[in-house]
């Protein structure tokens, strides 16, 4: 059954600002690696706010918008206005990734806001869960449990602030001159319009 697949569907991320362009090139660099040849992520550069999803039939794009474009803006404030630190550079679902230190604030802001705009998702039925499940594997009872109410499992304690890079090498400790720090430029709200498609941003907040 794949009758709940829809396009467009949307997302939000915090988007880095040019510097960390300019630190990821750097970083690859000095490690000898051929950008050129990297498989770039559709989804570009970023930290998830709220995962992808598809839009409930109760709500319009416009009123997507909207809400995104009302968002407080003490709130973007407080996640833009810090640097947030690399704690290590690890593996993670075959890809490498820059893990930030824990923020409290960082991560309290980012969960409101991924229930609020949690109300335009689609919900899905029965059927339709168990078939959409299958995209995750090994996952926890609480898991499932998130993945259930918020249509994604890696949130609050199975998720973590990182951002990551498309290099899909095991062996992280050869890797030297890690990036240090990052930096968000803007919130985006994001649409891919099929499955061939990258995500582009349709409205930011910055």
């Amino acid at each position: 059954m794949t009758n709940y697949i829809q396009f467009p569907r949307y997302c939000l991320f915090l988007i880095p600002n040019e510097n960390f362009i300019e630190d990821f090139n750097t970083f690859c660099k000095k490690n000898s690696i051929n950008t050129s040849s990297l498989n770039k992520s559709i989804y570009g550069f970023h930290s998830t706010v709220k995962a992808p999803f598809y839009l409930s039939h109760l709500y319009s794009e416009n009123q997507l918008i909207e809400k995104f474009q009302n968002i407080d803006m003490k709130k973007i404030h407080s996640l833009l206005s810090n640097t947030y630190l690399v704690n290590k550079l690890e593996s993670f679902k075959k890809s490498l990734v820059l893990k930030l230190d824990q923020n409290n604030n960082f991560d309290f802001v980012t969960n409101s806001l991924m229930r609020d705009f949690d109300l335009f998702r689609k919900t899905l039925n029965n059927s339709e869960l168990k078939e959409d499940i299958k995209r995750f594997n090994q996952l926890s009872e609480k898991e499932k449990i998130y993945f259930q109410i918020w249509g994604y499992p890696y949130y609050f304690e199975y998720s973590f602030h990182h951002v990551t890079l498309p290099i899909y090498e095991g062996a992280k400790q050869d890797y030297i001159n890690s990036i240090r720090e990052v930096k968000y430029e803007k919130l985006s709200l994001l649409r891919q319009n099929n499955i061939n498609e990258n995500f582009k941003e349709i409205s930011s907040l910055s």
